[in-house]
């Protein structure tokens, strides 16, 4: 049983009101029921109490009934199964409305409109936006609702209650809050089963899970394979040169609108992301992370040639190149430099206007002979690099590298 106090459940009855026609009352929204024992229930939606635990997950719920279903989920129990696809379901709620979407069963049909819903509740809804009874108006924003619960829901935008202690930030519902403190502390709860990597929320990591059942999609430039056509736009834009996210503040511009935030915190001087051992703060959690190995004395990255480990990647980069015996190349005019002798030659040309490789149709020079080879075929009409989606040609790679782009928006 909850722990409320008498004061918060009020019986809304008359002296010589008869036993059998009691009501009573919730002291925060009103909402009124026939026996005290489902107020007692219906008050955990304002406490947040969940006495009942699912014996598996420890997750919580406020009623006996709503545990006892999600323990289904844990058993792969899937007792509601459609006659049309056969495809199981562990909850009857979910099987009626997937039922519906074969049938397109909407039985309960408006006589004004003949606009057909799927269950009674929605046709009451549906009626009274026909009508200009709005009985629920928000008194902050004068938004007028047909229902008492939707104008509750939309008030909670707000009353923001729930502080974060680290910076402050507010959330409409304390499940927010705590979905937002994992930034400040690093968890990352929901493991995917299948490649082990970690997020911050179970939906995240419910849409990457699914990542690994879907068919590859590969870049045309460098056949990487992804399997998220929005991570291959996102990556083309390595080939594209594309950068469309700019900071709001210098204009530096980004391909990645999560690589564009992290820069704005260099100039708002934003750090959410706090050690809990040391209180140290950081820009990004990639950084956080890098700066929890310092405590842990964790090297997660090692050499494949003689073992060192390191605590970053970078540091495991760099050592590679020593069993690699790469030469490092410097410009002679600017700071420049590169591991490759011929990059530096082009690059110095730059500086000296040196054009050696000269067309012999109309005499125009380059700076390389790929410039130049890229020029000729504006005389000769080829075009080499073809669009595997529609088989349109181009003369150059880099048009079609913008062409391709077309058919991933």
């Amino acid at each position: 049983r909850t722990k409320l106090g008498t004061p918060l459940i009020k019986a809304i009855v008359e002296e010589n009101t008869p036993f059998q026609f009691r009501t009573f009352a919730c002291s925060v929204c009103h909402k009124k029921f026939n026996q005290k024992a489902n107020l007692l229930v219906h008050f955990r939606v304002h406490t947040g109490e969940r006495p009942f635990k699912c014996t598996i997950c420890h997750k919580g719920f406020s009623t006996k009934q709503n545990m006892l279903k999600h323990l289904a989920t844990h058993s792969g129990e899937r007792p509601f199964v459609c006659s049309v696809c056969h495809k199981g379901f562990s909850h009857k709620g979910n099987f009626k409305v997937h039922f519906m979407s074969h049938n397109e069963m909407h039985p309960y049909q408006c006589n004004i409109c003949k606009k057909k819903l799927t269950s009674k509740q929605n046709l009451m809804l549906h009626y009274a936006s026909h009508s200009s009874q709005f009985d629920f108006t928000c008194f902050i924003c004068h938004k007028k609702f047909v229902s008492k619960t939707e104008h509750d829901s939309h008030f909670k935008i707000h009353v923001k209650e729930y502080n974060c202690s680290v910076c402050n930030k507010s959330f409409n519902h304390k499940g927010n809050l705590k979905v937002h403190f994992r930034i400040h502390t690093g968890e990352r709860p929901f493991q995917c089963p299948v490649c082990g990597k970690r997020f911050v929320r179970k939906q995240d990591m419910q849409i990457h899970s699914w990542t690994h059942q879907l068919k590859p999609s590969r870049c045309p430039v460098c056949h990487k394979s992804f399997n998220r056509k929005d991570n291959l736009k996102v990556h083309m834009r390595i080939h594209s040169g594309e950068r469309p996210f700019p900071c709001t503040i210098c204009n530096k511009t980004f391909s990645k609108r999560g690589n564009m935030r992290k820069h704005e915190r260099i100039h708002t001087k934003e750090r959410p992301y706090k050690c809990h051992i040391c209180n140290k703060t950081f820009y990004s959690s990639s950084n956080l992370s890098a700066h929890k190995r310092t405590h842990t004395k964790e090297k997660p990255f090692s050499c494949y040639q003689c073992g060192v480990k390191f605590s970053r990647n970078y540091q495991l980069k760099v050592h590679l190149l020593t069993h690699l015996n790469f030469k490092q190349y410097f410009c002679s005019f600017c700071s420049y430099t590169t591991y490759q002798k011929g990059d530096v030659v082009k690059h110095e040309r730059i500086h000296t206007k040196e054009r050696p490789y000269v067309c012999d149709v109309c005499n125009k020079a380059f700076y390389s002979s790929s410039n130049l080879s890229a020029h000729k075929r504006t005389h000769t009409k080829e075009k080499p690099f073809s669009c595997n989606h529609c088989g349109k040609k181009f003369a150059q790679n880099s048009h079609l590298k913008a062409h391709f782009l077309k058919h991933l928006q």
